[in-house]
Parts: structure tokens; C-alpha cells; sequence
């Protein structure tokens, strides 16, 4: 009844949004710069359409323009080789907040009487901030891009991507450079971040190497298959084949209290798409597969070389992945097949400890789009598993249903129910979630 109590109010809630919000124009930044919908770029954001994926490998700049509108259009002119941007086309501002949450089996801790013990009970949440995101992005001369992305999360700032664009060098799309805080998978078919479900990553990009250790005797800065890390990155397209790859030290930024990072271990990656482009005059126009590689080396600190006569640790790790995505008018549809190999899953130091393991899981994601007089409705269905032989811990399969109303082109409002149906997990340990996020950019 609990569970059926929440639900009813986060349908309510839901209900009296969608009804007292009017339809409007966006004004995300871009927006306001060329004076377009967001839809020219995004479907249901932040998923990117064809055009949007086409606008930002091109240094956000329209890719079908013959001449690249990175110089003047929009800008203030200071000289004849000069030109600024107005900063409202540059700045923008992202929120992601739960409204509204209900937890089944939420592990919460009560006082006893002799101690403190682990009651497993539900839970409602109220006006949780997921983050809040400050990001400056655009380009800032012919083929010359910027993005730059704060984000104040878990009570503290960080900077989850800057990066620095160099495009069409020697008036080649083939040429192109990315140097900064880089993703390793942003060309990938499935790359997980601007997702069509939103607030919903696939578990099997979100698993860290080495564990995801962080403790002080341990891991240089275990990472995840989709997140950020500086580097360098090549890619370069021609009809229908990109190509990407690049080079990291590893480290995503996270630092140590107890020295310097040890990594001397150089990470690279690679990958390849194959795509349905405009000239092929076919109905999934967008759609395309595509594969990945990354191999990288997790090590440990000064603190664990101090320790040990074995000497700092370190863990060799693969991932690979194949990934597609279809596109047909208002319906779309992504999966992905990841497989990941550590050799030192926990980084210990001594080598007869060392814990080879292998993982693989898939993430599958659908929506489908559909205008209405109040505004425009996505609905969106993601399955998500793991298995692993290895790691019990990291075996999962998740199902998660969506309905989004979207007032504003810019604002998004989500009913999300995240259902836990892992295989061989007692039913009063299961954490399913029923949520109302509202996204908004500007």
C-alpha cells in the first residue's frame, strides 16, 4: 500500500505541473543565437538529433553551411579580424532536480537499544539537486571551440569537461583535434552522455576500473567507460565513416591527499562509425553502428610504494564495446554491448593476490516522441544488465519506463520508475525507485 501510496503522488504532482505550465519557445543558448528551436538540435533533450551530433563535431557550427559561421555570425565586430560573442551566446545553465522520490527497501539507521542497527524501510524524498551546471561552449573563431562545464554537485564544484576545439584543419573534416577534458566515447553509437532517458545512465558504462577503489592506499583514479579525462583526441569524418581516437595520462582529475599521482602509464582508445548520412536519401537518416576500444593502467600511490615491499600496485584494464542506434522520425532506439577485463581488480600490491575478472553487460533504450496540444510527450522504455562470473557485486538487470512532458522545449518533466530485477536477490534487499525529475537548460 506504501508503495502504492507513492506512486499516487508522484502522478498528482506530475499531473498539476503539466497542467499549469504553458507551451513557450525555448531559449537555450544556441537558441538564442541563431534564433532556432531547440529541436533543430535535440529531440528529446538532452539527446542530440542527427543535425545536433553533426553541430558539434563540426565546433558547433552549421554543418551545412559552406562556409563555417565560426567568425562573425552573431558577433561583435572590434577590427576587421576580431570578433566577440555576445556572452548570452555562450553561457548557458543546466538543472537537474528529484522533485519528488520514493524508494522501496531505502536502508536508513535507527537508534536501538544497545547500538545503532540497519532498518530496512521505504523511503519519499523531496526536492533532491541531482547538480546545477554553468557551462560556456560555442566557437570562438572559424573552426576554433570552446566547452566549458562546472558543475556543483555532492556539496562541492568541479569541472566535469573543458575542452578546447580545433575543426577542419586544412579545410578537412578529416582533421579534427580535441585537447582538454576529454570523452572517450562521445562518436560511439551509445555514447551515454546527452541520453535519450535523461537522468538514466546504462549501469555497464558507470562500472570503474580496479573497483572503483578510492581509498588512501589505493588507485590513481579509477574510470568509468563514459566519463571525462584529459587527453588528446583525434577524429575525422567523410560520408559515411568516422573515425576517432586518443591519448590520456588516466588521471580524471581526482587528486590525492597523500601525494602525487604515480601513473606513468599512457591510456589510449579508438573507435569506428558507420552511418546513414543525408545523400543516401533512406528513412533512418542518423542511424548507425559503431565499435570501441580503450586500454588503460590503474596505479597506486606513494603511500601504497611506502607500504609495501611489493612495491606501488597498478591493474591493466580493456574495455570494448559495440553500440547502434536507429533513428526513424519521432521513434529512436540505442543498444549497447560492453565487455570490460581487469587484471587487478582490487590493486593489491602483492601479486599472488591479484584478482583477474571479466564483466560484460547491455543497455538498450527506446522513445518515441509525440506533439500535443499542451506540449510535446517522450515515452522512453531502458533495460539494463550485467553479469559477471567474477564479481557477483556487479551483476544487475534494472527496467526503467519514463514518461516525459515537455512545456518548454527547454524544460522536461519525468516520471521515471526504476524497477530492480536482478536474478538471486531477496525481494526485501531490492531498491526500486518511482521519481519526478525536472530538467531544465537555458
Amino acid at each position: 500500500m506504501k508503495a502504492v501510496r507513492g506512486i499516487m503522488i508522484l502522478v498528482l504532482v506530475a499531473l498539476l505541473t503539466a497542467a499549469f505550465v504553458a507551451p513557450a519557445s525555448a531559449t537555450a543558448q544556441w537558441s538564442r543565437k541563431y534564433k532556432l528551436s531547440c529541436q533543430t538540435c535535440h529531440s528529446a533533450f538532452p539527446r542530440l538529433n542527427y543535425y545536433g551530433q553533426r553541430f558539434m563535431r563540426n565546433g558547433y557550427q552549421d554543418p551545412d553551411n559552406m562556409v563555417p559561421d565560426g567568425d562573425e555570425t552573431g558577433k561583435t565586430a572590434l577590427n576587421d579580424i576580431t570578433f566577440i560573442d555576445k556572452i548570452g551566446n555562450l553561457l548557458g545553465v543546466r538543472l537537474n532536480i528529484n522533485a519528488l522520490q520514493y524508494r522501496t527497501n531505502a536502508i536508513e539507521e535507527v537508534s536501538a537499544d544497545e547500538g545503532v542497527d540497519n532498518e530496512v524501510k521505504d523511503q519519499l524524498s523531496f526536492g533532491s539537486t541531482g547538480w546545477v551546471q554553468l557551462f560556456v561552449a560555442g566557437s570562438i573563431a572559424k573552426n576554433k571551440s570552446i566547452f566549458i562545464e562546472m558543475e556543483f554537485t555532492d556539496e562541492k564544484y568541479h569541472y566535469s569537461w573543458y575542452k578546447f576545439g580545433f575543426h577542419n584543419i586544412f579545410d578537412s573534416s578529416l582533421a579534427n583535434v580535441i585537447v582538454g577534458n576529454v570523452p572517450a566515447r562521445d562518436y560511439g553509437a551509445y555514447p551515454n552522455r546527452l541520453r535519450i532517458m535523461g537522468p538514466v545512465k546504462g549501469d555497464v558504462f558507470g562500472i570503474k576500473s580496479s573497483g572503483g577503489a578510492t581509498s588512501d592506499d589505493l588507485d590513481e583514479a579509477a574510470l568509468n567507460a563514459s566519463g571525462s579525462r584529459p587527453g588528446i583526441q583525434y577524429y575525422g569524418y567523410q560520408g559515411p565513416v568516422l573515425v576517432w581516437g586518443g591519448v590520456s595520462p588516466g588521471d580524471n582529475g581526482a587528486t590525492s591527499n597523500i601525494g602525487r599521482d604515480l601513473n606513468d602509464k599512457i591510456h589510449y582508445w579508438g573507435g569506428l562509425r558507420l552511418e546513414a548520412t543525408e545523400e543516401m536519401g533512406l528513412p533512418i537518416e542518423g542511424s548507425a553502428v559503431s565499435a570501441w576500444y580503450y586500454k588503460g593502467t590503474d596505479t597506486g600511490h606513494e603511500l601504497t610504494k611506502a607500504r609495501s615491499e611489493f612495491g606501488p600496485s597498478y591493474n591493466d584494464y580493456t574495455r570494448m564495446s559495440f553500440e547502434t542506434e536507429v533513428r526513424a522520425g519521432d521513434f529512436e532506439v540505442m543498444a549497447a554491448y560492453l565487455m570490460g577485463k581487469d587484471e587487478n581488480w582490487a590493486l593489491h600490491t602483492d601479486e599472488d593476490n591479484w584478482l583477474e575478472i571479466e564483466y560484460s553487460g547491455i543497455s538498450v533504450v527506446g522513445g518515441y516522441m509525440q506533439e500535443t496540444p499542451a506540449g510535446l510527450m517522450h515515452y522512453c522504455l531502458q533495460y539494463d544488465n550485467v553479469t559477471s562470473d567474477d564479481v557477483s557485486d556487479l551483476e544487475v538487470t534494472y527496467v526503467t519506463p519514463s514518461i516525459s512532458f515537455f512545456p518548454r522545449e527547454n524544460i522536461r518533466i519525468g516520471l521515471y520508475g526504476r524497477f530492480d530485477m536482478t536474478d538471486g536477490r531477496a525481494g526485501d534487499e531490492k531498491a526500486n525507485d518511482i521519481f519526478l525529475n525536472i530538467r531544465t537548460m537555458f
